[in-house]
């Protein structure tokens, strides 16, 4: 039973990867089998899918209603992306998407009202499939998520002398995610990165330098990329945690630990070459202190899942406190 919310502490939970599925995106059925044309391909992702990752990506529904049902005494909601199942690989921009992350997000929001506040994904954004090269990253995605899902690209929010802060993976990851985006929208891309970076560095320098930090993001990917910044590295010191989601279940988290430094694959097209990339880089996650946060229902091969409960001292005396909490217990 979760604990009471404290008059001092504040308790904020955290749900991440959800890909809820509208009755649109349902419709579409083995929705990412069919992009791919070669047959012994073909059978691969559909074992892959089968044994290791979702055998059915639309079943996840359920897991949310168990969520809105367990959960209204917070301090704050964060929701850390990934709100739709992205069938049609351009994220929200496609109606079937946006249509699946408007009833998600809106169940958060009837929960906890504007105590919910929600980060953008990489599936949010779009994301191209995993061996069919269909789809990408798509600006009207990003416009729709902002303007239409209220989404923030960039979170902030104060809790006395604890500081909390969201921001967008995909932007900052984007020199890894240039395959996934239309050469005629790359500048465009580009100049949406630059305007992040400089909204967050300006944003960590107001923040009074004896408070500590905690750090919100969708993909780990880009915490390599946010360590080659000095203002980044500087707040390593007052930095208690990194809250990540993306990688939907601790045993992938773990693995990923195994996997680090590995060599990047280029010979086996666009996600297994982001995926290595990351993994060779995996070492410069350390001073972020990650901590992940599940896909409610984890993966097929590890289902243990769940929802993130996070305690927070505003004076920041205590250590934040974070456990994993199950939805299929």
């Amino acid at each position: 039973m979760s604990q009471p919310v404290s008059s001092t502490r504040r308790r904020i939970l955290l749900i991440s990867d959800i890909h809820y599925a509208s009755d649109l995106e349902r419709a579409r059925g083995d929705y990412e089998t069919r992009t791919v044309s070669q047959p012994l391909l073909r059978y691969f992702l559909k074992m892959y899918r089968r044994l290791i990752w979702r055998r059915d990506p639309f079943a996840m529904n359920g897991l949310l209603d168990t969520f809105i049902d367990a959960e209204s005494s917070a301090d704050l909601c964060l929701g850390l992306g990934d709100y739709s199942c992205d069938s049609a690989f351009i994220g929200v921009a496609d109606y079937a998407a946006f249509q699946s992350a408007r009833l998600c997000l809106s169940q958060l929001r009837g929960q906890h009202g504007s105590r919910f506040v929600g980060i953008i994904g990489d599936h949010d954004l779009g994301k191209k499939s995993m061996f069919g090269g269909v789809g990408g990253m798509d600006l009207a995605s990003y416009d729709r998520c902002l303007s239409e899902l209220r989404l923030s690209s960039l979170f902030y929010r104060s809790l006395g002398r604890v500081h909390l802060i969201g921001m967008n993976s995909s932007l900052i990851t984007l020199p890894s995610f240039e395959a996934d985006c239309d050469p005629d929208q790359l500048s465009s891309w580009y100049a949406l990165r630059e305007a992040h970076l400089e909204d967050l560095q300006a944003c960590i320098q107001k923040i009074p330098e004896g408070d500590r930090l905690l750090f919100f993001l969708h993909d780990p990917s880009a915490l390599p990329f946010l360590s080659a910044f000095p203002w980044i590295r500087r707040c390593f010191s007052r930095l208690d945690g990194t809250w990540v989601g993306h990688l939907h279940a601790p045993c992938i988290f773990e693995l990923s630990h195994y996997l680090s430094g590995m060599p990047v694959i280029d010979c086996m097209g666009t996600a297994v070459h982001k995926m290595s990339q990351a993994l060779h880089a995996r070492h410069l996650w350390k001073p972020f202190k990650v901590h992940l946060v599940p896909a409610p229902g984890g993966i097929e091969r590890c289902p243990q899942g769940g929802y993130g409960e996070l305690w927070v001292d505003p004076e920041g005396l205590q250590a934040p406190v974070y456990s994993i909490k199950s939805l299929t217990d």
